[in-house]
């Protein structure tokens, strides 16, 4: 079965709605766009199943102040959606953090979201901000670069 462009469009597009509006009252919302099996990658998780993924939206939510996705673009190809995004919270060490990434998005055959790939450098916009691991970083970097 061969789900149609405007059906992942539509599946997509109420996904980045979703991110953009989430709150902690809205996290369970999700389930009607994602399959059971969602396998969701990101700079810290590596998870399959829709529990799985709800509890790093969970997580995401006791770990940080007023965490804010705006989606800047999306863009679609025959198979998969990539969506351009910031994200913006307030973190514990770290402060005013804020990150653009892109996310894949890839859809079953019912054209549910079934794979969610977080891209963005988590050395440059997390790791270099903490105060130990954030310096050997930087002189790594220095070293390294040209």
């Amino acid at each position: 079965m061969t789900i149609s462009p405007e059906k992942r469009e539509s599946v997509a597009r109420h996904y980045a709605d979703y991110f953009e509006h989430l709150h902690s009252e809205t996290i369970a919302e999700v389930h009607p766009l994602i399959s059971d099996d969602i396998h969701f990658v990101d700079p810290f998780n590596d998870v399959k199943g829709r529990k799985h993924l709800v509890r790093v939206i969970e997580k995401m939510f006791e770990d940080v102040e007023d965490p804010q996705f705006r989606i800047l673009d999306l863009a679609f190809t025959d198979t998969v959606c990539l969506m351009r995004w910031d994200f913006s919270c307030k973190a514990p060490v770290i402060g005013q953090w804020t990150v653009r990434g892109i996310t894949e998005l890839q859809f079953d055959a019912d054209g549910l979201i079934c794979a969610h790939y977080d891209y963005w450098d988590a050395s440059r916009h997390f790791y270099r901000k903490l105060p130990f691991v954030g310096w050997m970083i930087r002189q790594i970097s220095k070293k390294a670069s040209i």
